[in-house]
């Protein structure tokens, strides 16, 4: 596989979780007083994340960071509502794993719950897309290593590095 199929199926696992959510929107959702009816359901940003694949689903009553399987490579089995912790470039985050049906495990981290401070699904695609790139993208390094400062004890009580010249001998 090469990066770009493997970036593709995860796009393709999350238009699937996409559409499984629309569904429960229009059979269970709409009416319900939660949803914010300005937004949509749409996968945001998926992309390959080892064997798995990574994202964020916005829904008018929840956004979600999401890691679930691709195409013929499922998550491995754990117990419902339990935490798993998933390492992402920016440290390690929660995740409560869930199941959807006719899908398999998806596990969720709750980003907004309930959606109503979003004023539409442009603000809410952007928001999604920030966190992504804040979790996702790896931070330049903010100071530059230093090595340490070596010091013996005489130098501790004179202020001379070891790696100076003595100036007192």
């Amino acid at each position: 596989m090469t990066p770009e199929s493997d970036n593709r199926r995860a796009r393709v696992a999350g238009d699937r979780l996409a559409r499984h959510y629309r569904g429960v929107f229009e059979t269970a959702m709409r009416d319900v007083p939660i949803c914010n009816l300005r937004l949509d359901v749409e996968a945001i940003g998926f992309r390959s994340f080892g064997e798995a694949a990574i994202g964020i689903i916005v829904t008018p009553w929840f956004m979600n960071l999401a890691i679930c399987g691709v195409e013929g490579c499922d998550l491995p089995k754990a117990p419902f509502s339990t935490t798993a912790q998933w390492l992402l470039p920016a440290g390690c985050i929660d995740f409560i794993v869930g199941h959807v049906e006719n899908f398999g495990r998806v596990d969720g981290c709750s980003l907004f719950s309930p959606m109503d401070d979003f004023a539409d699904h442009e603000m809410a695609r952007a928001t999604a897309e920030a966190v992504l790139s804040a979790l996702l993208d790896p931070a330049p390094s903010r100071e530059p290593e230093r090595s340490p400062s070596r010091y013996d004890r005489r130098a501790l009580l004179f202020g001379a590095r070891q790696s100076e010249p003595e100036a007192m001998q």
